[in-house]
């Protein structure tokens, strides 16, 4: 419970931002008769891919191998039930094309690379350094909430006194990671589409206690 001579609020603010990186969930799958045969042409497909990426000015610290599968498949025959067929095997990565106008190119560059065994699984866009947006949005959240205390206090007859205590929280985003997109297109009709970078909404909500005067 709030101690009677303080007053609490939430504030919430946030600023627009312009992404300036693009994470590309990509991956191989390859499927064959023999799981040997299936787990080394999506691992050469993979390799591929990587390869690509490297040549088009992908730093290999913004590549990383996400995930690692290797599925039987069944077909149902009247009479026989079930019946192995195959293998399904798999290899997700996940790139950072820090150069938004290039994405198209690399995106280009890991398809032919990879070939038929090529999968662009999803794409997000995001702040390679969130710091300064995340600031702004800060700053607006403490004076949503100090407009908010002010208004209350004023209804109660007080006025504002120090703050007590901030609590900022969990805040939404961190630098590199996917963000909500706005606007992501894709000119399917070209041969390098181009990614258009849009706008994201940086947020932050901080908790602030006032004494009263």
């Amino acid at each position: 419970m709030s101690h009677p001579d303080t007053i609490t609020v939430t504030g919430t603010g946030s600023v627009i931002a312009v992404p300036d990186l693009a994470i590309l969930r990509l991956g191989s799958e390859v499927r064959s008769q023999r799981l040997k045969d299936a787990y080394d042409g999506a691992s050469r497909a993979s390799e591929a891919i990587v390869a690509a990426a490297l040549r088009a000015g992908v730093a290999r610290n913004d590549i990383a191998s996400t995930s690692l599968t290797v599925t039987p498949e069944m077909t149902w025959e009247e009479g026989r039930g079930q019946r192995l067929v195959g293998y399904a095997a798999g290899r997700g990565l996940t790139v950072r094309a820090r150069d938004l106008a290039r994405t198209g190119d690399l995106l280009d560059a890991v398809v032919t690379a990879g070939g038929d065994a090529v999968r662009i699984n999803g794409l997000a866009l995001g702040i390679s350094d969130e710091s300064a947006a995340r600031a702004s949005a800060q700053e607006a959240a403490f004076l949503d909430a100090k407009a908010c205390a002010e208004r209350l206090a004023q209804l109660a007859g007080r006025g504002l006194g120090a703050v007590v205590r901030i609590d900022a929280g969990p805040q939404g985003g961190m630098p590199g990671q996917p963000v909500p997109m706005r606007r992501v297109a894709f000119a399917a009709a070209e041969a390098s589409a181009p990614l258009e970078a849009g706008e994201t909404e940086v947020s932050a909500s901080l908790i602030v206690a006032w004494a009263l005067a």
